[in-house]
C-alpha cells in the first residue's frame, strides 16, 4: 500500500481534505506546539523551550509539526531542520479534533498536592471547557496564584499531548456563594452527591452545563440547601464515595460520553 504520509508538495491529499481545510490526522504527527498567536501563512518564532523540545525528540528536516492556538484552531508546519532557524511557517490550517457537544464547566474543590495536578490534566484531556476552583465551607485547600498558573500550564500540556486545540480556562478561586450567582448562565447545573439520581438520567441534551464537585468533608447542609434553592440538580456518579479528583474525572467523562452519544444519535 502506498504511503502518502510524507507528501509535502502542496497537492490535495484525499486522506483529509474537506471544505478548504485539512482534516486532523493526528496519528501521523509526533509533535504539537502551543503558539497562541498562530495564523495561517504566518511565520512564528519558537521559544527556547520549544526549540529544546524539538531537539530532544530529534525532529527531522521535512517532518510535519502541528501548532494549535488554544482557542480551537490547528495548523500544520514543516520543520526546516536549520540549526539557527528558530521559526516555523504555518503552511495550512486543518480541522481540529471535535470538542464535546456541550460546554462543560467544572466547579470543583481543589484536592491536596499533586492530586490537583492530576485532576486538571485528566479533565483537560477529556474535554472540559472551564475549571472554577470553589472554596466550600469545608475546603482544606485554597490555591494561590502560583498554583493556578501551574494548573494552567498543566492544562496546556495536557491539550498538546491529547490532540485538543482548545485549552480549558482555569479561573481564580471563588466561594460557593459566588459560584451560585453564575448558575443562571448555564442551561443546566448539577451537584454531585450520593443522594441524587444517576447523572445519565438527569442529563437531557443540555449544551451548557456546570457541575459542582464538593470537598473531602462533603458539602455543608447549608450549601445543599442553597444549591436546591438555586435550582441545581443533585446527581450521583455511582454508588461509592469518591475522592475529589475521582469524582471530577468521572463527572466530566460521563458528560462527554453522554454528549457524544446524543450527537451521534441526532447526526
Amino acid at each position: 500500500m502506498k504511503d502518502n504520509s510524507n507528501n509535502t508538495d502542496g497537492k490535495s491529499d484525499k486522506r483529509y481534505k474537506r471544505d478548504g481545510k485539512e482534516r486532523n490526522n493526528e496519528g501521523k504527527v509526533r509533535v504539537r506546539l502551543y503558539i497562541p498567536d498562530a495564523e495561517h501563512g504566518k511565520k512564528v518564532r519558537l521559544d527556547v523551550q520549544q526549540q529544546r523540545h524539538l531537539k530532544v525528540l530529534r525532529v527531522k528536516k521535512g517532518e510535519r509539526i502541528r501548532v494549535f492556538d488554544g482557542r480551537g484552531r490547528e495548523f500544520e508546519a514543516i520543520y526546516s531542520g536549520k540549526v539557527r532557524d528558530n521559526s516555523l511557517l504555518l503552511e495550512r490550517e486543518i480541522d481540529p479534533l471535535p470538542e464535546p457537544g456541550a460546554s462543560i464547566t467544572l466547579a470543583t474543590a481543589v484536592p491536596k498536592g499533586k492530586r490537583a495536578d492530576f485532576l486538571v490534566e485528566k479533565v483537560s484531556e477529556l474535554g472540559v471547557s472551564r475549571i472554577i476552583p470553589i472554596i466550600y465551607a469545608r475546603s482544606s485547600v485554597i490555591p494561590r496564584d502560583a498554583k493556578i498558573e501551574r494548573l494552567r500550564k498543566i492544562a496546556t500540556e495536557a491539550c498538546a499531548q491529547s490532540g485538543r486545540s482548545t485549552i480549558p480556562e482555569i479561573e481564580k478561586p471563588i466561594t460557593f456563594a459566588q459560584a451560585l450567582e453564575k448558575v443562571r448562565e448555564y442551561n443546566k447545573a448539577f451537584l454531585c452527591h450520593l443522594s441524587g439520581e444517576l447523572l445519565q438520567k438527569a442529563y437531557h441534551d443540555e449544551t451548557s452545563i456546570i457541575i459542582f464537585i464538593g470537598p473531602e468533608g462533603d458539602f455543608a447542609p447549608s450549601e445543599l440547601e442553597a444549591a436546591q434553592e438555586a435550582g441545581i440538580v443533585k446527581v450521583r456518579l455511582g454508588s461509592t464515595i469518591q475522592r475529589v479528583e475521582t469524582a471530577a474525572i468521572s463527572a466530566v467523562s460521563q458528560l462527554c460520553a453522554l454528549c457524544e452519544a446524543r450527537r451521534k444519535l441526532y447526526k
